[in-house]
Formats: C-alpha cells, structure tokens, sequence
C-alpha cells in the first residue's frame, strides 16, 4: 500500500513538473497574459481538468516553487534530530530541498517581468502564512515549556517564514544573481542574532 502510494505522489509531483516547464517556457516565449491554460495542457498532453488539478490558477504556476518546497519543508523538519538548534533545523531542511534551479529561477524572473507587484505580494502573503504554519508547528514541538510558548511558537514561525520568503524574492528582484542558498542563510542568521545590526 505505501508502494503504491509513494509511486502516485512521484507520478502527480512529476505531471505537476511537467506542466510547470511547459508554462514557464511558454510564458517567457509568448507573454505571461498571450498563453491560455488551454493551450498548456495541450502542450503538456494533459487536459484542462488535470491541470487545474495541480495549479488553480494559471498564476499559482509562478508560484510552484514555494508550494513544493512547503511539503518538502515539513516532511524534513519532521526528521531533523532534537539536539540541533531551531535555526540550523530551518536552514538543514531548506539546503535538502532537492530543487532544480533553473526552474527557481524561471519562476523568479517570471514574476518580476510578468506580472505586477501587487499580484506577486497577494500571492507571497499566502505562501508566507502557509510556511509560518508548518514553521509554528515545528517551533511547538521544540518550544520550553512555559506560559508564553504558544506565542513564542508563533512568533518564530512567521519571523522564520518571512526570512525564508523575504530572501527567496530578493533573490528574485536582483535578477537571481548571487548564491540564494547564501542569501537565505544571511536571511535566518539575521533572526538567529535577534536583528543585531539594528540594536
């Protein structure tokens, strides 16, 4: 039963894949508003419905990234061991995101040339509030016992989501030049040391 189910999430995350390249190269080839979802499933051999299956909106396809770096996210958190600080749990589970880069950064540029700022920041609000979630779950797990734990867990969820996503669209705005995994390391050092330049 686990064999079968671990074969169709590979199945679903690879047609998902699939679709994502199909649409950011048709995107980038033709214009973000000129490509219909009609003519991405045809050009993934999908249909319409299996398309919205995986993204519910032709937009939500600039944001793939995120979604699946999320589920990656916390099935990693969730084998990190005990001993090992908050941040550096964070940071492990990020660097063992098996992503292609390229991808990344098709996405990333795909956002800032194609559709406008105030589209990316509805969006990024909803990505940042679903990985405080699964970062507030993780920090409830680690937090002392003590009757300010729900809002230390809290608090530390979305300051560490907002580091992860703040420095991933940097990234992004500055041409995805630069190394991101560093980027996203300076990111949650700046949490770690309690926004020390600012003291």
């Amino acid at each position: 039963m686990a064999e079968t189910t671990n074969l169709h999430r590979q199945r679903r995350r690879s047609t998902r894949e699939a679709l994502r390249r199909v649409a950011l190269a048709q995107f980038a080839a033709k214009g973000f508003a000129n490509v219909t979802v009609t003519q991405l499933a045809a050009e993934a051999g999908v249909t319409e419905r299996t398309f919205f299956r995986h993204f519910p909106t032709k937009e939500a396809v600039l944001f793939q990234d995120y979604e699946t770096q999320l589920e990656w996210l916390a099935e990693s958190l969730a084998r990190r061991p005990a001993t090992e600080s908050l941040f550096d749990a964070v940071l492990a589970g990020v660097r063992s995101f098996p992503h292609d880069l390229e991808l990344v950064r098709q996405a990333a540029t795909a956002r800032y040339t194609l559709i406008s700022a105030e589209r990316i920041a509805n969006h990024l609000r909803l990505v940042q509030s679903s990985f405080a979630a699964v970062l507030t779950e993780f920090v409830r797990t680690r937090a002392p016992r003590s009757p300010d734990a729900e809002l230390l867990s809290e608090v530390a969820g979305a300051t560490l989501a907002a580091a992860l996503v703040v420095a991933v669209e940097k990234w992004g705005r500055d041409g995805c030049t630069g190394d991101l995994g560093e980027i996203v390391t300076a990111s949650v050092d700046l949490v770690r040391c309690g926004l020390a330049p600012l003291a």
